[in-house]
């Protein structure tokens, strides 16, 4: 049995190995989306391994059991003795044992290196030759196989089981949301309004619309709990090596400091410390209304009076007061109030990080609407195609010798078509940062674009239709520089341009009969 050192220094070679397989892994340009994310996983797996064998490290490095000393100290009795002593165990062992097999630790991090797309690469065009050479059963075609290949990368088959079970239909392997079930919880709820799904996907991060009073029922809370679920565990299939304490802990930060000041949104105006009256909530009997008038009834009913004569009683048998009891109900309401809270954000703060997927997945549900059910089967089977033997596209090259724009097909354009839009005359905006707009009609067309509208505002200048056609940053500025002048001048001028009669028919500018009149002269 190893030493403790020996442990440790197992344990050092174990984690570098580790953290140059996870460099390995980096390194690989990957470009199919199912193997980034398998990179992902793995990665997210060797950081675990390392976090734990680090653990491990540090409690032999504190030594509670004093083995450790123990073994230094042995060995600096022992002096070289010790060393021959052990020497010599190993070689009895490999007397005895002559077929041991030796598992070399690298060879256990070697598939991190190979790049499972060059290996399909290199099989694609084994099976090309042998397709060129006319003979079916070729040798070379053993080189590599479909199972030999998922052994020399980091990707196996049980990685694509994982994968294939791993998300739904709507999510495609961690490109977009699937929201379905918390839409129809949200449905459910009293009181919202019906919208569609493109228009929740949108609109459910914004809790302050739904009615403070009504978010005390349990339907609602486990909506939120739905939520907050399913993004966490999406970040953990779709975005292993995302850092969920991180942001679950700063939010959390954020939101006590929010709560304390009553700046969380949605919970600003608290009706539990109202001295208006206009609270709805029943202290003594520990329950919510939605109504003034079903509140009134409450404070009036026969079951609310005996409640409060209840609390009553006890004060007087010294179980504490009944304004103690209302301000432990009052506490308790705040709490849970504080609970659903910071459901919200948390929620609301998890959507922001995937505000991108979830952008894509509404443009995704509102391109598939307009799919027939066979084209969106064959969407799915076109998702990532596979390397099939019969596929004689694969290594054809697109012959594009006048470099046409690619059409809709990923084709190049005809040339008739080219020259009909003027595609050949490349247009360059250099206050869009010299953007660079192939035909008349896109270059027309970008100076009503955000972008550009932007960086006029930038400018300090306004993207008005006198500025349409203006691309160059000096002449914009000119320009705007000359309408204000124009503009100025055209106030000094409105003085001396207007004339005035006077009642003896005496014609004077604007200026000068203003200034007569006030001195009486006319």
């Amino acid at each position: 049995m190893d030493g403790i050192l020996e442990q440790q220094r197992q344990g050092y070679e174990d984690i570098e190995r580790l953290e140059q397989a996870i460099v390995d892994l980096m390194l690989q340009n990957l470009t199919k989306h199912r193997y980034r994310l398998v990179r992902e996983q793995k990665i997210s797996s060797l950081l675990d391994q390392i976090q734990a064998r680090s653990k491990l490290l540090i409690d032999m490095e504190s030594d509670s059991t004093g083995l450790r000393q123990k073994e230094i100290d042995g060995m600096v009795e022992k002096g070289f003795d010790g060393f021959y002593e052990r020497l010599a165990l190993i070689h009895s062992y490999h007397r005895q044992h002559p077929d041991a097999v030796v598992n070399l630790p690298e060879m256990e991090y070697i598939k991190y290196k190979n790049n499972p797309e060059d290996i399909e690469e290199k099989r694609r065009k084994l099976v090309l030759k042998a397709k060129e050479s006319g003979v079916e059963q070729n040798p070379e075609l053993a080189v590599i196989e479909p199972e030999s290949l998922q052994m020399e990368t980091f990707l196996t088959a049980e990685d694509d089981e994982k994968l294939d079970t791993m998300f739904s239909g709507e999510e495609r392997f961690g490109r977009y949301v699937d929201l379905n079930e918390q839409y129809e919880l949200y449905l459910n709820l009293k009181d919202v309004k019906h919208t569609s799904y493109l228009d929740y996907l949108v609109e459910f991060p914004r809790f302050e619309a739904y009615p403070r009073k009504k978010k005390n029922q349990q339907k609602y809370v486990e909506y939120l709990q739905s939520l907050r679920e399913y993004f966490e565990g999406f970040f953990l299939r779709a975005m292993p090596l995302f850092n969920v304490p991180k942001t679950h802990r700063e939010a959390e930060e954020e939101f006590a400091q929010k709560w304390q000041k009553g700046e969380v949104a949605g919970w600003q105006d608290d009706s539990l410390d109202s001295s208006s009256g206009q609270s709805l909530f029943c202290a003594a009997c520990k329950k919510q209304f939605e109504k003034d008038t079903t509140f009134a009834a409450h404070i009036n009913s026969r079951k609310h009076k005996k409640t409060v004569a209840r609390l009553q009683d006890e004060q007087k048998d010294g179980e504490g007061s009944a304004d103690a009891v209302l301000e432990r109900a009052l506490d308790e309401k705040l709490e849970q109030d504080k609970e659903t809270a910071w459901l919200e954000y948390i929620v609301r703060t998890y959507a922001l990080v995937l505000a991108d997927k979830i952008s894509d997945t509404k443009a995704n549900v509102e391109r598939r609407q307009a799919l027939t059910e066979a084209e969106r089967n064959q969407e799915i089977d076109e998702e990532e195609p596979e390397f099939a033997e019969d596929d004689d596209d694969k290594d054809d090259q697109i012959y594009n010798p006048l470099n046409l724009p690619l059409g809709w097909d990923g084709k190049p354009i005809p040339y008739w078509l080219y020259k009909l839009h003027g595609l050949g005359v490349k247009f360059t905006c250099e206050i869009c940062g010299n953007a660079v707009h192939r035909g008349r009609k896109a270059y027309e067309k970008h100076f009503q674009e955000s972008r550009h509208a932007t960086n006029m505002r930038r400018l300090g200048i306004p993207n008005t239709r006198q500025f349409h056609g203006v691309s160059s940053i000096e002449e914009a500025l000119s320009l705007w520089e000359r309408i204000q002048k124009e503009k100025k001048q055209e106030v000094v001028n409105s003085d001396t341009f207007e004339e005035f009669e006077d009642s003896e028919g005496n014609v004077f500018n604007k200026k000068t009969y203003f200034d007569l009149k006030r001195q009486g002269l006319i």
